[in-house]
């Protein structure tokens, strides 16, 4: 399960002083709602969801997530950055879960992403080993994967076990021996 999409944790920067509380909170609140509608979530019809991700105003989301929001224009550096890389996070997985492959088939990684099932580590190697039978599911998924390291500075709940499999998941996409598998 993609520790993101389990719990969001709430961000404690130290630099609240320079913006209100409450204005941090209320652009979260919002940027998360916003992300939220703009990618799939556990439950949700892939394809409906996957359409809805592309509409112009998602787009333009994803482009520039606090541009719109007014409630995101006072907030600190720090927090622009948490919000921006969880944005950047949810973005790359979606376009993960939602690309087919030349045969119609969806990334393997993809559905590891969005789920509620306990995965364990078989599940995850083997989600891993699929992906690499696609060359843009290995882009997809080095994407999806160096975001979630990123993001996951910002997580107090971070599993470590978790983390190391992402670790070792984009090593092996960026070995040979996955490469030599991919087709493009």
């Amino acid at each position: 399960m993609k520790f993101s999409t389990a719990i969001v944790a709430l961000f404690a920067a130290a630099s609240t002083i320079a913006a209100p509380v409450n204005t941090f909170d209320q652009c979260q609140k919002e940027v998360f709602s916003v992300t939220s509608a703009c990618t799939a979530e556990v439950g949700e019809d892939r394809v409906q969801a996957c359409a809805d991700s592309l509409s112009e105003k998602c787009q333009n989301f994803f482009n520039s997530p606090l541009k719109y929001i007014t409630q995101c224009q006072n907030i600190t550096e720090q927090q622009k950055t948490y919000l921006e890389e969880f944005v950047n996070e949810r973005h790359a997985d979606n376009n993960l879960y939602c690309h087919k492959n030349p045969d119609g088939k969806y990334c393997a990684f993809g559905d590891v992403l969005i789920t509620d099932k306990k995965l364990t580590e078989d599940d995850f190697k083997n989600a891993i080993k699929a992906s690499c039978d696609c060359h843009e599911c290995v882009s997809l998924t080095i994407e999806s994967i160096k975001n979630t390291i990123t993001a996951a500075k910002y997580r107090k709940d971070t599993q470590s076990t978790y983390l190391n499999w992402y670790k070792n998941g984009l090593a092996y996409l960026q070995s040979e021996e996955c490469l030599a598998h991919a087709h493009h």
